[in-house]
């Protein structure tokens, strides 16, 4: 019995100060308002107070899709989806992601500061996940101009191809062994075998296997990737 009075008590305690940080946030919105007028946002669902969408992303798995299906429902190619303080802007039209792109391109590039961002890209050496800035301009003029570009494509056509030509080895080879073809493993170990093959020039990082499938070695390391994309 006290159990539940004390449960109740936190409850009703925690209400009173959500209800305390509304009435902060709009009195201080309010006394801020001649100042700067801020911006329309695009159509989103109504937020819970201080979560904002978290909820609905939790009730509704998968997110991705429940996002979708809510912006078809409301007709709109773009949407805003509040995380606590954050503002999520999802966009579905080719236009508007083109925009996003070009005419855009240094206010949404940046990405958010975390410790396991950092550690993956070593200090944000790299230009998938660092922030913006002068680091992140630099690695993309290398990436445009020495690593996604025609003349570098052209010079890896043959790695590509022997990767291709492994690829369909192994799955020959599990099809007349097993009957069947796990496409996800498959997929997943043929673009670690095409990264390796341009970064290290070699498919395994010990003793190859005679069917062309991955050792014990290249699946941890292939894993060990998946895993840690989760916590980015």
């Amino acid at each position: 019995m006290m159990t539940s009075f004390a449960t109740l008590t936190y409850a009703l305690l925690l209400m009173a100060l959500v209800i305390l940080c509304n009435i902060i946030k709009r009195f201080w919105c309010k006394s801020g308002k001649g100042k700067s007028e801020p911006l329309p946002l695009p159509p989103r669902p109504a937020p819970w107070p201080v979560v904002g969408c978290a909820p609905h992303m939790v009730w509704n798995k998968p997110t991705a899709q429940w996002i979708l299906r809510w912006m078809e429902e409301m007709d709109t190619g773009i949407a805003c989806f509040r995380i606590g303080n954050t503002h999520v802007i999802t966009v579905t039209d080719p236009k508007i992601a083109q925009e996003f792109l070009k005419k855009k391109d240094a206010t949404f590039a940046s990405r958010p500061i975390l410790m396991a961002a950092q550690g993956f890209s070593g200090g944000y050496v790299t230009a998938v996940i660092s922030p913006f800035g002068k680091q992140w301009k630099k690695m993309r003029r290398v990436l445009t101009s020495e690593i996604i570009c025609p003349p570098r494509h052209k010079w890896l056509h043959d790695k590509r191809a022997e990767e291709a030509n492994n690829l369909v080895k192994h799955v020959f080879n599990q099809c007349k062994s097993l009957g069947q073809v796990n496409l996800r493993h498959t997929t997943r170990h043929y673009c670690g075998n095409m990264i390796r093959r341009l970064v290290f020039n070699k498919r395994y990082f010990g003793k190859a296997r005679k069917d062309g499938g991955p050792t014990i070695d290249e699946e941890q390391h292939v894993d060990a990737l998946f895993n840690a994309l989760n916590y980015l």
